[in-house]
């Protein structure tokens, strides 16, 4: 089997000069935690997920409640929680800064793709070599098609009758 054969063809892709805000809508309205960035030519440029999402608002709750809150027993992350909770006004900012991000300052910009010809052996070995959750599947260029884990577990557990024409 093939990566044509597997890969997600409706791929939801994000611009990099869309915001964190925006794109993080459009994940949560297709029901995926990542999808490829491209650039105006569609291009693959990069990918964001939920993990960049979650990385970035660990840097600014650092940048911004770590001057003011964080000793060295304090993860800023437990911290935002803790004051989130009392509805303090330097999580909102911490949030609207956040929201206004950039997707092409927050999304990992060195992106492993496949080909539509890859074997379904070569995209699992990519995913576990690169520890990543999914692969674009690119051809002249253009992102064709996306492969997650969830595709190749149920290749594995079904066979060929699991997979789907998308």
């Amino acid at each position: 089997m093939w990566a044509a054969d597997v890969m997600t063809r409706d791929v939801l892709t994000l611009s990099p000069g869309m915001n964190v805000e925006q794109a993080a809508e459009r994940l949560v309205q297709r029901g995926v935690s990542g999808a490829p960035v491209v650039d105006e030519h569609g291009r693959l440029v990069g990918i964001l997920s939920e993990s960049d999402i979650l990385r970035q608002l660990k840097r600014i709750a650092e940048e911004t409640l770590g001057k003011r809150y964080l000793t060295s027993r304090v993860h800023s992350l437990d911290l935002l929680a803790f004051l989130g909770e009392r509805e303090h006004a330097a999580v909102d900012a911490v949030y609207r800064q956040l929201r206004s991000s950039k997707v092409s300052d927050v999304m990992t910009a060195h992106v492993h793709g496949v080909a539509p010809t890859d074997s379904l052996e070569f995209v699992a070995a990519a995913m576990i070599e690169h520890d990543v959750n999914r692969l674009p599947v690119v051809d002249a260029g253009q992102v064709v098609g996306i492969i997650t884990r969830a595709d190749l577990a149920r290749v594995l557990a079904t066979g060929r009758k699991g997979v789907p024409r998308l």
